[in-house]
């Protein structure tokens, strides 16, 4: 690629579940590393909450794709760049930007859906795995009992607590001496406000994992961990089960879809202590008391830890995952497994 074409620049976090899935769509589609720009952010340190960050993308969230506009790509004009803000847009535009007609070395089959059915139905289990209580960074967090939470405010998630309860410290006086005393409202009024608000909800979880026992609120926290694992999660899985079409989620070749599937499922096997692989599913289901995943969700699963882009993407981002969340230790092996790819 020439080095005067601006190039796009994705911020991602190596172990963020959303973060694999334009990165899979780039393996997939067939993009090569020296097309784009890969900026980490590290979200357990709250990065994502970092004014600076915020200007680019104002929700703090990751993955976010910032692209030149196509009429400011040439040498002779300044470069404008727009910012793609959550894992479905920049998909779609990855999609689009290459696909079996480009007039490129490595045109790529689209992963749009090509009837209005699969579009539907795409949408539908997008949807689906985004949804707020299958969440699983919720999952990671969870916690059944005091026992389970106390484990977990002396690992990685309560680590993640403290980090975060800094870096609002700090980025909201950072966020406030840009925002002057002028009280007129601002750019910079509206990110001191968000910040608040992240902060106060931060402080919520972190009252709950390191604050005074309140048997109310924690039995309250509890009950709703209890029905996500118990209930919500099985009848989300039940619900993949019976819309997919099988061995990929619309048919024999991988779509849109796939992606967000396949990165939500292996996250959810790796929150319950499963390595990223067929085998890992035993994991799950026992953290579900025995629920059974079905047979063609288990099909799916097997055909894409067969993909290289699953070897090479959703392999070292949950090992890692579970080497910080301290379950690799039961499986050492996998660990030596990792390193040993590279």
């Amino acid at each position: 690629m020439s080095e005067s074409v601006p190039k796009a620049i994705l911020y991602v976090w190596p172990t963020s579940v959303w973060s694999t899935v334009p990165r899979l769509c780039l393996m997939e589609k067939g993009y090569s590393s020296d097309e784009y720009i890969t900026k980490f952010v590290d979200i357990g340190k709250g990065e994502n909450f970092a004014p600076s960050y915020l200007r680019i993308n104002h929700y703090g969230t990751i993955p976010t794709l910032v692209v030149p506009t196509l009429e400011t790509t040439s040498a002779e004009v300044e470069t404008r760049y727009r910012s793609l803000k959550d894992t479905v847009t920049i998909c779609d535009f990855l999609d689009r930007s290459r696909n079996a007609t480009s007039k490129l070395e490595r045109p790529a089959p689209a992963l749009q859906p090509a009837t209005i059915e699969g579009k539907s139905l795409s949408d539908q289990i997008i949807n689906l795995v985004h949804k707020s209580d299958v969440d699983p960074n919720f999952l990671n967090m969870s916690a059944s009992d005091k026992a389970e939470l106390h484990k977990k405010a002396l690992a990685r998630p309560g680590k993640i607590l403290r980090d975060r309860k800094a870096a609002f410290a700090m980025y909201i006086a950072e966020a406030k001496e840009q925002a002057g005393d002028s009280g007129a409202p601002s750019f910079e009024g509206k990110i001191v406000a968000f910040l608040v608000e992240k902060s106060e909800a931060n402080d919520a979880m972190y009252g709950l994992y390191f604050g005074k026992d309140n048997d109310e609120q924690l039995e309250v926290f509890f009950n709703l961990c209890r029905s996500t694992w118990k209930e919500k999660l099985p009848a989300a899985l039940n619900e993949l089960e019976a819309a997919i079409k099988g061995p990929y989620t619309l048919g024999d070749q991988i779509s849109l879809s796939d992606l967000h599937l396949v990165s939500w499922l292996t996250r959810v096997v790796s929150v319950a202590g499963g390595e990223p692989t067929v085998a890992g599913i035993a994991e799950l289901e026992k953290r579900l008391e025995g629920y059974r995943l079905g047979p063609k969700l288990r099909t799916f699963y097997q055909a894409w830890t067969e993909r290289e882009s699953f070897k090479e993407i959703l392999v070292p981002a949950n090992v890692d995952f579970l080497k910080f969340s301290g379950y690799l230790d039961k499986n050492p092996a996998l660990g030596r497994d990792r390193m040993t790819r590279g």
